[in-house]
């Protein structure tokens, strides 16, 4: 007649015990040799660096840096034709943008410390930023003919390009100065931070103010750009 099985909950007892008494027939400490060598090839591998100031700090320093950007880049454009848009329209898109600038700026500062807890997924950033210029420019601009978006909106668009990508040249150097991992999110943070940075002295240059045509010849290159960034970033993590 065969034995019937044991029961496995008679089995886990026994090889508790069977663990704890392996456990405590170990050494517990290192031998003094041992530990030497372990000590040298630690503190061998190790260089000093210099401690990074907090995620606030680091966000505000970025912050200022893109104002000043920011304000360079109107006064090189010279801004012939600001009085096509309004004080009102000016003054709100000029917030919006700002705004959106500030939680980029966040953004790449707490993921220039390692282990730095994100206060917000990337998404919600991208989401709040992008929804806030959309219906700045709907709600704040007429909707004008479609056949000067056509005709006209590669001008802005091209303009955008120039500013933007070497923007994210300049902040991904600043943002070296922290402890970076490349990956996509790092491309769009570092992408939003760029396209806000060149949105608002493209807009206040825009010879057309019209909702349709900074809609798609405004935001249409800004999300493409965003887009590329996360793709070069990811790109490059793989290498």
């Amino acid at each position: 007649m065969a034995s019937m099985p044991e029961d496995p909950r008679n089995i886990e007892p026994e090889l508790e015990r069977c663990l704890d008494a392996w456990a405590a027939s170990q050494p517990a400490h290192l031998s003094p040799e041992l530990e030497q060598r372990l000590h040298a090839a630690v503190s061998g591998s190790l260089t000093p660096v210099r401690a990074l100031p907090s995620p606030g700090v680091l966000a505000l320093a970025l912050f200022a840096v893109f104002v000043l950007l920011g304000a360079v880049l109107v006064a090189i454009l010279k801004i012939a034709r600001v009085h096509l848009m309004t004080d009102s329209q000016t003054a709100w898109m000029i917030a919006i943008f700002a705004c959106a600038g500030f939680l980029f700026c966040l953004e790449v500062a707490w993921r220039m410390i390692p282990g730095s807890r994100l206060r917000w997924p990337l998404r919600t950033v991208v989401a709040l930023s992008g929804l806030a210029a959309i219906a700045g420019l709907a709600l704040l601009f007429q909707w004008g003919e479609a056949g000067v978006v056509i005709s006209e909106g590669w001008r802005c668009a091209a303009l955008e390009v120039a500013l933007a990508v070497p923007a994210a040249g300049v902040f991904w150097l600043l943002a070296r100065r922290g402890v970076l991992f490349l990956s996509s999110g790092l491309g769009v943070a570092l992408g939003g931070l760029a396209v806000f940075l060149a949105l608002a002295p493209v807009q206040l240059q825009c010879m057309f103010p019209r909702a349709p045509h900074l809609l798609i010849w405004h935001l249409g290159p800004a999300a493409i750009l965003i887009g590329c960034g996360a793709l070069v970033a990811k790109v490059h993590a793989r290498h």
